[in-house]
């Protein structure tokens, strides 16, 4: 599934010993607005991380491009794949980068072989990025901040308290299963009676945050609510409320975290996203 790219600097013997046990493992999931995809765009791009990698798989449709992360009019001109792996020493952090759509049916192959994967590198901790359609909030998630996470149990036990005390953020609200029960089975089964994981337009995120709790691997999902167009400042603003966590970049001191667009370095390709000229070195 996981394959180091032909060109890699890496001797074959480095390769195999490479040991990413005790890293953070960072998903972007194919969502709404691509918000997962943007944020692990601005991660990659700002701690310059080197791509060690890339996931093969036949549930991923094939895509090819010009790599993001170089300049326009760079006279260098690499490929980059739909489903690719950075890696960051100094923060003992990888990205997994998914810009591919599934094919119909196969959504379920592939995270049974990606949590495999997981297990056999032994990460730290899995982090899922992902965005929600704001058309389904509920009434409580109208106002306010638009972010809100979930954590594994083993999570919850670790850095729960420090997330919603500490940083105050928002645990995803639990939903009414639908249809609704009944007035004597509301009342009897009222626990029973509401769906703790609803993310429409979140991808894998909920599938593949069951997975990982059932497979005991410690997961947390980040997710910010968004409808589709420019969600440039929904990426930063994810971006930012990881690094309070995470502490990748050094953060100004500043009573406002919604707009800290000046920490994080955005990628050449974002000038692309509306429809710019193409890049010419794709057919040098």
């Amino acid at each position: 599934m996981f394959y180091f790219p032909a060109e890699a600097s890496l001797s074959e013997e480095k390769q195999k010993s490479k040991d990413w046990s005790g890293y953070s493992l960072i998903v972007a999931a194919v969502s709404v607005g691509n918000v997962g995809q943007l944020t692990t765009d601005l991660v990659v791009s700002t701690l310059e991380m080197t791509k060690v990698g890339y996931i093969y798989d036949e549930s991923l449709l094939p895509v090819v491009g010009n790599h993001p992360y170089s300049a326009v009019n760079s006279s260098s001109c690499s490929l980059m794949t739909g489903c690719e792996v950075y890696e960051c020493e100094e923060k003992k952090l990888v990205v997994l980068l998914q810009r591919a759509p599934f094919a119909k049916g196969k959504q379920s192959g592939y995270r049974k072989r990606l949590v495999q994967w997981i297990k056999e590198q032994m990460f730290g901790q899995v982090i899922i990025l992902t965005s929600s359609s704001a058309h389904e909030r509920l009434d409580v998630q109208l106002h306010g901040s638009q972010f809100r996470f979930l954590l594994s149990p083993g999570q919850e036990s670790t850095v729960g308290d420090f997330l919603q005390n500490k940083l105050k953020w928002k645990p995803l609200e639990k939903r009414p299963c639908f249809p609704a029960p009944s007035a004597i089975e509301s009342e009897s089964n009222r626990d029973q009676n509401m769906v703790s994981l609803y993310i429409p337009g979140g991808g894998i995120a909920k599938t593949l945050f069951t997975d990982c709790c059932d497979a005991e691997i410690p997961v947390s999902v980040l997710l910010l609510f968004c409808a589709e167009g420019d969600n440039a400042w929904h990426a930063k603003y994810l971006a930012t409320i990881l690094n309070q966590w995470m502490n990748l970049v050094p953060m100004p001191m500043s009573p406002n975290l919604l707009m800290p667009s000046d920490i994080w370095k955005i990628p050449p390709s974002w000038r692309l996203t509306f429809g710019n000229t193409f890049d010419q070195t794709l057919f040098h």
